[in-house]
């Protein structure tokens, strides 16, 4: 086993034991895999430069929520709102919507 897959072992087995759930629980649905974007966003420098490896879980947990559909429509809606705004509609206008 090279350094790469002994670092990639490790890593996998620190969010394993801090998460209390093994990364393939739950189809990866839970927060080992979450930790494992987030460590590998992190590891892509995708991230802000002061996040550590202490941030992968919340990191990956803030990835998922926006690679999720309901992000994507709440910004789109988001986006309209303004646009509805700036173009004379008022909030009132905005809540018989909405």
């Amino acid at each position: 086993m090279d350094n790469k897959e002994e670092s990639l072992a490790e890593l996998i087995e620190r969010l394993e034991k801090e998460c209390g759930c093994r990364i393939d629980d739950n189809d990866g649905d839970n927060l080992a895999m979450a930790g494992l974007f987030g460590a590998i966003a992190r590891m892509m420098g995708k991230t802000p430069p002061m996040y550590k490896p202490r941030d992968d879980v919340a990191a990956g947990l803030l990835i998922r929520h926006q690679m999720s559909s309901e992000y994507a429509q709440e910004k789109r809606q988001e986006e309209l709102i303004a646009q509805m705004l700036m173009a004379g509609f008022s909030p009132d206008d905005l809540k018989e919507l909405f």
